[in-house]
């Protein structure tokens, strides 16, 4: 390709096809950058991240059931026999799926442990209610009060 302006002092010739030639030094010799060897190979940076295509095992869907019936029992511990069953239900599904967990190598180990926790605690509020509940109706009796009617 030649240039049809001609060679100057700002247009050399060049023989690069039509690309510009990268300055030349003063000392002789193309700019160099600090640390750059001509046709240098920088290694890869294959083993520095973890690339998004990597398949993982899916979440246990015991575990899952455990913690929203767990969750689910705790707004419900009011209504005696539905919040009771509930957070059992989410106990049993907890211990259930830790072992198909630890079998199958699926994830989920910390929903199916939230479950369990979960569900023991709304357990024990409610094994103390019903305790508390029986002590405030059987006091009149073990006071030995007599009542008297009209």
């Amino acid at each position: 390709m030649t240039n049809p302006y001609g060679s100057g002092p700002h247009n050399p010739p060049s023989n690069s096809g039509g690309f510009p030639q990268p300055p030349q030094s003063s000392y002789g010799g193309g700019l160099q950058y600090p640390g750059y060897q001509p046709g240098q190979q920088y290694p890869s940076n294959q083993n520095f991240y973890i690339g998004y295509g990597g398949l993982q095992p899916p979440n246990n869907g015991l575990a899952i059931a455990s913690m929203v019936v767990s969750l689910v029992s705790v707004l419900t511990v009011c209504f005696w026999g539905l919040g009771s069953l509930l957070a059992l239900l989410g106990v049993i599904f907890g211990h259930v799926s830790k072992g198909q967990i630890r079998r199958d190598g699926t994830r989920g180990d910390g929903m199916a442990m939230a479950g369990i926790v979960i569900g023991y605690c709304v357990l024990g509020l409610l094994l103390l209610g019903i305790t508390l509940l029986v002590i405030g109706l059987s006091l009149p009796f073990m006071a030995g009060s007599t009542y008297t009617t009209m």
